[in-house]
């Protein structure tokens, strides 16, 4: 007859249901309240069926309570049926099914349930320590079933933890050999999420006070590994966008720059017949942060790209579908450029002076007057960017501005941020003229000393503005550099006054030596971890298996596996052997020492004799030893059967002193 789990002792029970919390609480967050709390309430009614003799759920509670979590699903995701909804639902019968555990076989099945929970938890985080996180849960899911095994059920709890650590430690060798050797077919955390959240990043639009909200985030937006030298900050523009559409208060991609909904349209195929190229390549690989949207960063001009991205006119780098998960590619650029050096097209040149009717007359008047004072082009920026220089001041918060904002902040506030300079030189330029247009991304980064690799925060974001000029093509003016030329050499806290440093918290540690040294430290651990593991995509094994073993095939993949699981199964079978070739388990041989001293007493045991038994017709036969072998007997049964170690013990021990006279 099936023995039922509820009448296993309680420890089996505690450590299912602090396995099901350990495996729940990364998910919390992405299933919805009303399901962490049916779990919470499951959990304590069914410690309550156990302690309290609470009776099971009948068929009509059952059913009610499936109607009920259905029900919910539906409302909470709109019928929708997406990634979360499906979570969801798998996790609403993981919990339901515990109120209902009553044989062996449904705590198996929930185990089981268990494993395929927590490889979930990598949909969400794949860092080092969520992995971590998932193999603890992993861990405690086996204890479960080690602690509910019924030969070891009354072992202690330390006890219990080195038997579950030696069991990983035996399966760490084949779960190494898999993971470097079996063909890499993708994974389950590469799907896409139907997440409704927007990750933190440059917006596909810009508008005063955008740039200055996304810099009071220190979160990570991407590395960058280079093969040589990294370049100086100051050459570290990250092109993302290129905006040259504006409704006289937000900057904007026109149709032809709209790289997000992929559209024809916005790609060049022939952009490299417009880059005139001078200087040394930079080779460098980066590591992207999922953003949600579909561009990627790279240093302009670059002459290689990934595979599969496309180039638009304005030198975007975008992919065909939204970067959900951490991305890999690896660029070349040169930094040293002339782009359209040639000249526009009618439409590019069009687009790159329009402005919207009605907005901004003071910037008009004085840009044509400006334009009209000066010898050429050049005198005019440079005339722009001395104004900068002498009357404005760089602060995350500048004043609220109204209709005309490009005429308040350039001839009355005159305080603001990057997509304030930016946006309205460019407006200047093109009142003056001039094609110009605004450009956004990250600017510079800082440098982890301990790996050599650069670090991109979001506070690190950045609008700068391209002019076009004749028999030059399109050059990059930076007005921020002529306001506070520091934010361009040294990073972004040491442009801001103490004021504007208190409103980014613990964004800049890296201004205080030892939290700064600590970060960096965990930040290349995590680096490394995702470049080692979770990068380790199908180019990467093959390269690694061709670096190893020379030519690869599928069938010297699987020689090569079944040699090694072979291997390593022998190397765990070793110790049972050597077991076996001692003959019996401690109890018995202790118990066989005993016996062997009453053999030689004339009083061996029989073929088949049962302890019990044998200890009777001792007491029978020789009433003086009685005492004895009942104690003996009781230690080796309570041993044996009971897996106590302190009985054996006392048995091993009594073994060697038991010397009956003859």
């Amino acid at each position: 007859m099936t023995t039922r789990v509820d009448k296993l002792p309680r420890q089996g029970l505690l450590w299912m249901l602090s396995a099901q919390a350990i495996v729940l609480l990364p998910l919390v967050f992405e299933v919805p309240v009303w399901l962490t709390l049916l779990a919470i309430a499951t959990g304590i009614w069914r410690w309550k069926i156990a302690v309290a003799g609470w009776p099971f759920p009948g068929k009509l509670v059952r059913f009610m309570l499936v109607l009920l979590v259905c029900t919910g699903l539906l409302l909470s995701f709109s019928g929708s049926f997406g990634m979360q909804s499906m979570l969801s639902l798998l996790v609403a019968g993981f919990v339901l099914k515990l109120i209902e555990l009553k044989r062996r076989g449904d705590f198996y099945l929930l185990c089981y349930l268990a494993y395929f929970v927590t490889g979930t938890q990598l949909l969400f985080a794949a860092s080092l320590p969520s992995s971590i996180y998932g193999l603890l849960s992993l861990l405690a899911v086996t204890g479960v079933l080690l602690v509910n095994n019924g030969s070891v059920a009354r072992v202690s709890v330390a006890r219990q933890c080195q038997r579950l650590g030696i069991l990983a430690l035996q399966a760490l060798p084949i779960m190494l050999v898999l993971f470097f050797v079996v063909p890499r077919i993708g994974s389950l955390w590469t799907i896409p999420l139907n997440k409704s959240a927007g990750q933190t990043g440059v917006s596909d639009s810009m508008a005063p006070g955008d740039f200055s909200n996304l810099m009071r985030s220190g979160e990570l937006a991407f590395r960058v590994s280079f093969d040589g030298q990294i370049p100086a900050p100051q050459q570290l523009y990250w092109r993302a966008l290129v905006f040259d559409s504006f409704d006289g208060r937000t900057w904007r991609q026109s149709r032809q720059q709209d790289v997000q909904r992929g559209r024809a349209s916005a790609q060049w195929p022939n952009w490299h017949n417009a880059l005139q190229l001078s200087g040394e390549r930079l080779s460098y690989q980066v590591l992207l942060e999922p953003t949600a949207k579909q561009w990627l960063y790279a240093l302009a001009a670059f002459t290689e790209v990934p595979q599969s991205a496309r180039v638009s006119p304005g030198l975007t780098l975008y992919e065909t579908d939204r970067v959900n998960q951490r991305k890999q590619y690896r660029v070349s650029s040169v930094l040293d450029f002339r782009l359209q050096q040639d000249g526009l097209s009618e439409n590019q040149a069009a687009q790159a002076m329009t402005l919207p009717d009605g907005y901004n007359p003071e910037t008009r008047r004085r840009a044509q007057q400006w334009r009209a004072e000066a010898a050429n082009e050049r005198e005019l920026m440079q005339r722009l960017l001395g104004y900068f220089n002498q009357q404005f001041r760089y602060t995350l918060q500048p004043p609220q501005l109204g209709e005309h904002t490009v005429d308040e902040f350039l001839w009355q506030s005159q305080a603001g941020f990057c997509e304030h300079f930016a946006g309205s030189f460019v407006f200047f330029m093109r009142a003056a003229g001039i094609p110009a247009r605004v450009v956004v991304g990250y600017q510079g980064g800082q440098v982890n000393s301990n790996e050599g690799y650069l670090v991109v925060r979001q506070y690190d974001a950045h609008a700068w503005a391209e002019v076009w000029l004749v028999g030059e093509g399109w050059v990059r003016v930076d007005p921020t550099a002529a306001v506070a030329p520091e934010r361009i050499e040294r990073g972004v806290e040491f442009s801001l006054s103490d004021d504007d440093n208190q409103l980014l918290g613990n964004g800049f540690s890296r201004r205080f030596q030892l939290l700064g040294d600590l970060q960096l430290r965990w930040d290349a651990l995590n680096y490394r971890w995702q470049l080692w593991v979770m990068g380790y995509d199908s180019a990467a094994q093959q390269a690694l298996l061709r670096k190893w073993f020379g030519r690869v095939s599928p069938w010297h993949l699987a020689l090569l596996v079944i040699t090694v699981v072979a291997l390593t199964s022998l190397l765990l079978l070793l110790p049972l052997l050597r077991r076996s070739g001692r003959g019996l388990p401690p109890a018995e041989r202790a118990y066989a020492r005993v016996a062997k001293a009453l053999a030689r007493c004339g009083l061996p045991r029989h073929v088949g004799e049962a302890p019990r038994q044998y200890a009777a017709r001792i007491s029978r036969e020789r009433p003086d030893l009685a005492d004895d072998i009942n104690m003996l007997t009781a230690l080796f049964e309570r041993a044996s059967y009971g897996d106590s170690q302190s009985a054996l013990g006392r048995l091993q021990s009594a073994a060697r002193r038991f010397t009956p006279r003859r």
